[in-house]
């Protein structure tokens, strides 16, 4: 019991120390702070690693603790790289949407609006509110852009504006509510 226990809590934490290890490369600069419970966890389980053979023979609750650990571990460092790669998409999305004047983003509102993929992109000084739970309702993703306004964006969102007027009968202003 005691080898087949210790092999997967060195399994999980390889894994947490894999995904960790990517998580960190590309996002420490922007989020470090999100690294420092994995880090006490990764420290953790080391230490772990390296108590007396007999400790841990004699002691199921050391083992089922580092069990634990290395579980939380694996389950945070995977959500840092989601959160990473969500990320890059929106990232993606945002650098192709900006890049396109107002004709062609009215080309890219019919190919979103033909594929189900509407976006809206909120932006000013004021907060969304509740904007981003209300416009999922409709099936429409909402980019909170902070105080960056742009131009070709606001073309896009007259149009899902016009569109959920249209179509849904509401109006943008009462999805902020």
């Amino acid at each position: 019991m005691h080898a087949k226990l210790k092999n997967i809590i060195l399994t999980l934490t390889l894994i947490g120390f894999g995904l960790g290890i990517f998580s960190y490369s590309k996002m420490y600069e922007f989020f470090y702070q999100k690294f420092y419970f994995p880090a006490i966890l990764a420290i953790l389980l080391i230490t772990f690693f390296f108590l007396p053979k007999n400790l841990k023979i004699k002691s199921k609750l050391l083992n089922l603790t580092a069990l634990g650990i290395g579980i939380l571990f694996v389950i945070l460092t995977t959500q840092l790289t989601v959160d990473y790669f969500g990320m890059k998409r929106t990232e993606k999305i945002l650098t192709e949407y900006h890049e396109l004047d107002c004709e062609k983003i009215t080309d890219r509102f019919t190919t979103d609006l033909a594929n189900n993929e509407l976006k809206y992109f909120s932006s000013g000084l004021v907060g969304s509110g509740n904007l981003t739970e209300n416009i999922k309702k409709y099936g429409i993703e909402n980019f909170d852009l902070g105080c960056m306004v742009y131009n070709n964006l606001n073309c896009y969102n007259k149009l899902v504006s016009n569109y959920l007027k249209e179509k849904k009968n509401i109006t943008i202003n009462e999805l902020y509510e």
